[in-house]
């Protein structure tokens, strides 16, 4: 399997789930994942009304028919409209995700076979708290054809009429565990072996806090792990803190090496002096009056291991400062630009861009004796040298606009000249 994995969640609001439940399943998944291709992580939501990007997750519209709630609603699911998203992986709110969901997605040999559970009181009967939905089904194309309305107390009970043929999960893997394996016990102890435990039922994960390990689940979620050093080099050089360098720090994931450089130079020789310290197999840089978005590492690198270029741009959430004006979406107009394009109009913007460590090791490391262009400049150079640019179609960074922001500091006139300079420099002739 190739392809970015894509997990789905579905979230009727009203008796048993609200978005809590739907963020700390979200954030487990997010911590377990290893690899440096994160999941595309989406929720079906009956409040949303458009589609919206989180960052760490998508929420899109919970497309229902009048009669069809509660748990009926998952049959939106098997509709023609998520076609577009197959092949993905289902999976109940009311889950626990003990281990990474890599190891559900290995199982899948055949992306192209209906997976499900098998009730764990009721040996050869499909359950559907966990779901390989393949392209192009038979089964799930049957399904959703052949449902009017909701019939019982149970979906489960439909599924079963109308599937002739499905591959259980527990037959491929001992990792799923039961948690309420006897009539009126619970399960207090974690297996060696747990994967995911499946609550299916009363109590709900936050009803269960009385058991410890399902209190520690709950508050790993919202504890950082140490920092290791992993893929990622961040640096966030500086002159002097504005105000919110502690929001730019902390937005830095506990995954990756992170270098402050505070100096007297100017912002390139602060981020140049602490290079040589630099760990990761990509590099970016964060100025101390922006923040990354939650999902920026991970979908950067996705990026550029995906496109195989050496650097890449994406979209930022531009937070302004002033009154009258909240947020907006920067997106580029232009998605790969050329040298040419770059000359005639910057529209990389800088909070956004991740490089191969090994860009700054052909082309050389930022030009200090510039002040306002020298993201510009290097840009420009990465390509004139012949390097390849990607681009991520996700926000990567929000970027405050204030009245101390070094754009608007500097006089105009000096601004405009020092462009000008980096144009002609590098000048198609």
């Amino acid at each position: 399997m190739n392809n970015r994995p894509t997990i789905v969640f579905v979230l009727y609001s009203g008796k048993d789930f609200s978005f809590r439940d739907v963020e700390l399943i979200a954030k487990h998944v997010n911590i377990k994942w290893k690899s440096d291709v994160r999941p595309r992580l989406i929720c079906l939501w009956d409040k949303a009304s458009i589609h919206y990007d989180l960052g760490y997750m998508e929420v899109l519209p919970l497309k229902t028919s009048p009669g069809v709630i509660g748990t009926w609603s998952r049959i939106h699911l098997y509709s023609p409209e998520m076609e577009q998203y197959k092949p993905f992986l289902y999976i109940d709110l009311d889950t626990a995700v003990i281990t990474s969901l890599e190891n559900i997605f290995d199982l899948v040999k055949d992306d192209s076979k209906f997976i499900t559970l098998e009730d764990f009181w009721q040996k050869g009967q499909i359950a559907t708290g966990l779901v390989w939905f393949p392209k192009n089904c038979k089964e799930t194309q049957n399904i959703y054809n052949n449902f009017t309305a909701p019939i019982g107390v149970r979906m489960d009970s439909l599924i079963r009429k109308l599937c002739n043929s499905t591959i259980f999960w527990q037959r491929l893997t001992n990792t799923i565990i039961d948690f309420k394996p006897r009539d009126r016990q619970l399960l207090t102890v974690l297996p060696p072996n747990a994967g995911i435990v499946c609550f299916h039922g009363k109590p709900r994960i936050f009803e269960a806090t009385h058991i410890k390990w399902v209190q520690e689940y709950i508050n790993q979620a919202e504890s950082k792990p140490e920092r290791t050093f992993y893929s990622v080099t961040v640096i966030i050089p500086y002159k002097v803190d504005r105000g919110w360098l502690k929001d730019a720090i902390a937005s830095v994931p506990r995954s990756v090496q992170l270098l402050v450089s505070q100096g007297e130079g100017n912002w390139p020789a602060n981020f140049n002096k602490v290079f040589d310290q630099v760990k990761g197999k990509y590099v970016r840089w964060l100025h101390e009056d922006d923040m990354l978005t939650e999902n920026s590492i991970q979908d950067s690198v996705r990026a550029i291991e995906e496109q195989n270029v050496d650097f890449i741009h994406g979209e930022a959430v531009e937070i302004f400062m002033n009154a009258g004006r909240a947020t907006a979406r920067y997106t580029p107009k232009i998605q790969i630009p050329t040298l040419q394009d770059l000359l005639t109009k910057n529209i990389i913007h800088s909070a956004t861009l991740l490089y191969k460590k090994e860009v700054f090791e052909k082309v050389g490391l930022l030009d200090e004796t510039l002040n306002t262009a020298e993201e510009f400049e290097f840009n420009l150079r990465c390509l004139k040298a012949g390097m390849k640019i990607g681009y991520c179609s996700a926000p990567l960074a929000f970027y405050r606009r204030h009245p101390q922001q070094k754009v608007r500091t500097v006089n105009i006139y000096e601004k405009k000249a020092e462009r000008e300079m980096v144009r002609n420099k590098y000048k198609i002739a």
